[in-house]
């Protein structure tokens, strides 16, 4: 569904970055606007920076000057850039020329300085900061892994004009990554959010290692991958047990529950963190025991709890059917990921670009449905997958694969391919430290299209909608 983007008169300053002017800019909205796909927008008080992805699953980068403080908005084009414009302004202060929403997305009002990554942010007066509108449910109701708040009408019964806040969950970030070392910056960046406590340090060191100009040796990267998988399978049970909780399915859920507790204390057994937190440092620093013989013993405590899963899911089908339903055509014009994205038709795998995938493994069974019930069943297809996977690295473990030689550029863009979808860095580097860092997580796009997804559902089911989609807005607040 994408195409070769048309890119005319770009400056190249990376391996897949390229500036233009803002003439060139709305050209490349205008012209592409149906050619790729928006994965990530932001801007600070220099750039705006769009990150696309083009046919054959390549990345590209385009930034803009900011002129007098302002850009020409993305969203009208692209709409999933809106909650990047929002932050944008709320964090430096740019404005985006037509944009769809310029709402706070961060600034709930009780902020002391205004727009407080800007060179020479603005101190709030006294009884002068603007709070949010209430909602009808509060971040801290919504029983979800990070602060959403949402509110909606009521019309016979089903929610209308729904509006999403993040606000709540903010915790300066960004702010507190700027020039740090890579190594001073990686223990905040693996607790960003408990879906990716390997995902997101994994996305952030393969972006230091492009800047770098370096490549793992074959046993890290492997051992990077295999703790991937394991993360990606307790992060679907999660999901799983909390799906079933909420249709009624208490033995289902308990189930899956009791396999994702047993996997954390396996990873205690084996000298890891029970949810990997640490696990993923820079090059031979790492930690742990054995990875082998910890991956021997997971495959064997796993297949058989998933055959017993696999056997309880079809008896509750009827629970998940026609719920939350995403269609093919918006997960891929969001760029859904992950297996919300494949559970909609959107096969879209960043695992078939890792240096050292088996990608003969890769493929599980894709499902197009789109509703609560393809989610249930494509996060069950991809625990197996994850098993298929770790066999085929443990066979070959470590084994040297060609691989492209890296110049330094001191700019990097890293992936990795979480269990709710792909994870992008994009940063740059100064004398070994940071100067500019964004990120990118799944839950964003999916943020994005919150509103349509619930529109017309029963406030009842919200519970159990959000869990189906496996939202956290913790990644995205930053």
């Amino acid at each position: 569904m994408m195409e070769d983007p048309i890119l005319e008169g770009g400056e190249r300053v990376g391996l897949f970055h390229y500036r233009v002017s803002s003439a060139g800019w709305l050209h490349f909205l205008q012209q592409n606007e149906r050619r790729v796909a928006l994965l990530a927008f932001w801007a600070d008080e220099s750039w705006a920076t769009a990150l696309f992805l083009c046919a054959g699953e390549q990345p590209l980068l385009v930034s803009t000057a900011i002129e007098q403080g302002h850009y020409q908005a993305v969203s009208p084009y692209f709409p999933a850039a809106q909650w990047g414009e929002r932050m944008a302004r709320d964090l430096w202060g740019v404005e985006a020329w037509s944009a769809r929403d310029d709402s706070p997305a961060l600034d709930d009002g009780s902020w002391s300085l205004i727009t407080p990554l800007a060179a020479h942010p603005l101190p709030v007066a006294d009884g002068m900061g603007q709070p949010l509108p209430a909602c009808r449910m509060e971040p801290s109701q919504t029983q979800v892994p990070g602060l959403l708040g949402i509110d909606y009408a009521l019309s016979e019964g089903a929610m209308q004009q729904i509006e999403v806040q993040i606000a709540a969950g903010h915790r300066g970030v960004l702010s507190r990554l700027m020039g740090l070392s890579p190594q001073e910056a990686l223990p905040l960046i693996s607790r960003i959010t408990a879906s990716g406590f390997v995902a997101h340090p994994l996305a952030f060191i393969r972006a230091i290692e492009q800047a770098e100009g370096r490549r793992p040796n074959p046993y890290e990267r492997d051992r990077r991958l295999l703790l991937l998988e394991v993360e990606r399978i307790g992060v679907h049970l999660f999901d799983l047990s909390q799906t079933a909780q909420h249709v009624g399915a208490g033995l289902l859920g308990s189930i899956c529950e009791h396999a994702r507790e047993a996997l954390a204390a396996l990873c205690a057994d084996y000298g890891f963190s029970r949810r990997l937190t640490n696990s993923i440092t820079l090059e031979g620093q790492s930690e742990g025991g054995e990875i082998l013989p910890f991956m021997q013993a997971l495959s064997s405590m796993l297949r058989p709890r998933l055959i017993q899963i696999k056997q309880l899911m079809g008896l509750f089908n009827n629970r998940l059917k026609n719920i939350a339903i995403i269609p093919t055509a918006l997960a891929w014009d969001y760029a859904l990921g992950g297996a919300v994205g494949r559970a909609s038709g959107r096969y879209v795998d960043f695992r078939f670009m890792d240096e050292g995938m088996r990608v003969q493994a890769l493929g599980g069974a894709v499902r197009h449905e789109g509703d609560a019930w393809a989610r249930h069943r494509q996060r069950m297809t991809e625990c197996e997958e994850s098993l298929r996977i770790i066999g085929q690295i443990m066979a070959s473990f470590g084994q040297e694969r060609d691989g492209n030689v890296i110049p330094r550029t001191d700019e990097g863009l890293g992936v990795a391919e979480g269990a709710r979808g792909d994870v992008w860095y994009h940063l740059q580097l100064e004398a070994g430290r940071i100067t500019k860092i964004q990120i990118r997580d799944p839950a964003l796009p999916l943020l994005a299209i919150l509103g349509l997804v619930l529109e017309g559902q029963s406030p009842e089911q919200l519970g159990m909608m959000l869990a189906s989609l496996g939202l956290s807005p913790a990644a995205i607040a930053l």
